[in-house]
């Protein structure tokens, strides 16, 4: 007997379709595999003092590339989407893990009778509810009888696809709702009472108004400052902590951008011109597309003559008969195009329609979704309400609740079948129609008058470099690399010799997807975590370019040393006690108001300036919060104490204030500046979970 079939002899139909020990089972395999592997295996990392499998992570990643896949269709996979979905998934991971941990020290879990409750019982979870094969048609309300059924089905299935299917949606709903758990234990923590309340809409509504005056440091001449070696090493150990630094690599590199010749000029226009004869002959021109263009991702639609007119070649088409074929020529320096004017037709300028839209899902085959669509449209000519349909079944929720409409949009807005049906269906008829989002049920409401419209068709081509092009700028990379290795020349020595241009790119981490400027350049990254100082690597190939690279410099985890930042030390220093002296003349002064202190700083007084606190910046002196704390510190008519700011010294005098607000409803800022400190501190929270996890990150060894 089954494992179901066990749960359903000992807990009856309810715990029938899937047990909670089933699922603890099951998960709790699930998560040890994530925690760890057989001896021997790689690891992307460690957290907690337990491994992540490669294995698993891949896998991660493949679910997160074809997530990606899904929500944009017909895009190429680059390298740089695989290493966003690796960091996200990395991100997943050690967040599951490091979760794991913090859910059991708390507590935080979830009992058999929760769970058959969360998913089919009073109290469902959204998650659950929202699942349309879980809704009764007619209503779209819950129904419970729908997950028991389905659920018996899982079991049923032999493939075991549904089983995996449902598990997968079991792990996400309970991290879910333990998440949430831990998040309302966070959040009970915070409270804002109503005097911060008060505080706070004063600080975001008050404006004050205050004159100042500036004097920079640049007044005392630097000969008069004096630092010594022993304040620099003083202050660089009572400010260490600022120069922390994460190991990371410094390099140079040459860029051989591969450029046409004219030969290859010549040889993309003859080729698109041999073209021309049967693009003009062949009535498939979307296939003859497809198999020739560069750009095969244009849709082809019918436009009129105004709009047509806009491009030169195109206006002299449409005055010529039909399958007349024009070009070759160029759009831009490095693409060939020939036209083809393919139809004309009087056709309406915008349409007004309205549809109901019906998506398959991994619950909802393509075949049932036409059974539902013909179903609503017999419904409709029975004499239904089209906006009434529309809004209780339609999956376009943005459309559903206006009654399934579109409103009016113009010739080209939709993909090419529906917009094909919209243009050329007669007001009121009902068309079932697929596209890639699933079976539309369309009609259109109105059409704006025929005009005449013109389709034209085209084929691109891309001037290319050819295979002798890019080896002769291979051969260049490669000889640049033997006379800086084999004849032991400087790196930089060849590069002004060649009227070449260095690029650098410095602080690079192991796990850095690419080098500054340059794309899907993780192979140099690679190469750079294993190269020595001073070494220079071999010829880089990437689409259109040829990469040769030295590693300039190596930035050892700890602390930035000394030695590289005696000058900005000197540089802060030096602003100090260019301060103190600023400082120590005002000291032995008497002053009864700001312009006597200007006057005597021999610098003038800004007036008229506004502050709020929304805004840290000062008119001429930039970003200064410092200066826009010391005017909400000052009362009226006083001059604040000396403010240093990285430049000069500062002083200010407050002119007016609105009134302060003490009495009223303050309920709104409250609220607001609740959501906000429970969101701060449920990610702090993590953070701090994050920075005690001991976190090894070893991708940068893998990938």
């Amino acid at each position: 007997m089954g494992a179901l079939g066990k749960i359903r002899n000992r807990s009856g139909l309810l715990l029938a379709v899937i047990g909670f020990a089933m699922l603890a089972f099951i998960l709790g395999d699930f998560m040890q595999s994530k925690r760890s592997g057989s001896s021997g295996t790689f690891y992307v990392g460690e957290v907690l003092g337990e491994n992540i499998h490669v294995q698993n992570f891949e896998k991660t990643v493949d679910i997160g590339i074809e997530n990606w896949k899904t929500q944009n269709p017909g895009s190429v996979v680059s390298q740089g989407v695989i290493a966003n979905v690796r960091t996200q998934a990395w991100n997943q991971l050690t967040r599951e893990l490091i979760m794991e941990e913090e859910y059991s020290k708390l507590g935080i879990g979830i009992s058999d009778d929760e769970w058959m409750e969360r998913i089919s019982g009073i109290n469902v979870h959204p998650e659950v509810s929202k699942i349309q094969a879980f809704q009764e048609p007619n209503t779209g309300k819950f129904d419970r009888t729908k997950v028991l059924a389905y659920l018996q089905q899982v079991e049923q299935d032999q493939t075991g696809e549904s089983i995996r299917n449902w598990l997968n949606f079991q792990d996400y709903l309970i991290n879910v709702i333990r998440n949430s758990k831990y998040d309302k234990l966070i959040e009970k923590g915070t409270f804002i009472n109503s005097k911060e309340a008060m505080i706070s809409f004063n600080e975001g509504t008050q404006e004050l108004n205050y004159d100042y005056i500036s004097v920079p440091f640049s007044s005392i001449d630097d000969s008069l400052i004096n630092i010594s070696s022993k304040e620099v090493k003083k202050y660089y150990n009572e400010n260490k902590n600022d120069y922390k630094q994460d190991l990371s690599r410094d390099v140079d590199y040459v860029v051989f951008s591969v450029i046409p010749t004219l030969d290859d000029d010549n040889a993309t226009k003859e080729s698109i011109n041999n073209l021309v004869n049967d693009f003009g002959n062949y009535d498939d021109y979307l296939t003859m597309v497809r198999r020739n263009s560069d750009n095969t991702r244009v849709q082809f639609n019918f436009q009129s003559s105004e709009k047509l007119n806009s491009d030169s070649a195109f206006s002299s088409l449409i005055s010529k008969a039909k399958n007349t074929v024009i070009g070759p020529y160029k759009i831009n320096p490095s693409t060939y195009r020939i036209s083809k004017l393919v139809d004309v037709q009087r056709r309406p300028d915008s349409v007004q329609a309205r549809h109901i839209l019906i998506s398959p899902t991994a619950t909802k085959s393509l075949d049932s979704v036409k059974v539902v669509i013909n179903d609503l449209k017999k419904r409709i000519e029975s004499g239904q309400d089209f906006g009434f349909i529309a809004q209780n079944f339609s999956d376009d929720q943005t459309s559903a609740i206006k009654g399934g409409e579109l409103g009016w949009f113009p010739e080209g807005q939709m993909v090419e079948t529906f917009n094909e049906v919209c243009f050329t269906s007669k007001i009121d008829d009902l068309n079932i129609i697929e596209t890639q989002f699933g079976v539309h049920l369309v009609q259109v409401m109105n059409k704006s008058r025929a005009t005449q419209k013109f389709k034209v068709a085209y084929i691109d081509r891309n001037v290319t470099a050819s295979t002798e092009t890019y080896n002769d700028y291979y051969t260049q990379a490669a000889q640049f690399v033997s006379q800086v290795v084999t004849d032991k020349n400087p790196f930089d020595s060849i590069v002004l010799k060649e009227n070449l241009v260095k690029r650098s790119d410095v602080d690079v981490v192991p796990i850095k997807d690419n080098i500054s400027g340059l794309t899907n350049s993780r192979s140099i990254v690679k190469w750079m975590n294993k190269a020595n100082v001073g070494e220079v690597s071999d010829v880089f190939e990437f689409e259109n370019s040829y990469v040769v690279a030295k590693l300039v410099n190596e930035n050892k985890e700890g602390f930035t040393p000394i030695e590289e930042l005696e000058n900005s030390i000197k540089e802060k220093i030096k602003s100090d006690k260019k301060y103190e002296k600023l400082v120590d003349r005002f000291e032995v002064q008497e002053f009864s108001n700001l312009e006597e202190i200007g006057e005597f700083y021999n610098t003038t007084v800004v007036k008229g300036l506004k502050a709020q606190l929304s805004s840290l910046s000062v008119d001429k002196l930039g970003y200064v919060p410092e200066v826009i704390g010391a005017v909400y510190g000052t009362e009226i008519s006083e001059i604040s104490a000396p403010i240093k700011s990285q430049n000069s010294l500062i002083f200010v005098r407050v002119t007016s204030k609105d009134q302060y607000r003490e009495e009223g409803d303050f309920s709104q800022e409250q609220k607001a500046m609740m959501d906000k400190i429970k969101n701060y501190a449920i990610t702090s929270a993590f953070r701090t979970l994050q920075d005690d996890a001991n976190l090894i990150d070893n991708r940068s060894q893998i990938y």
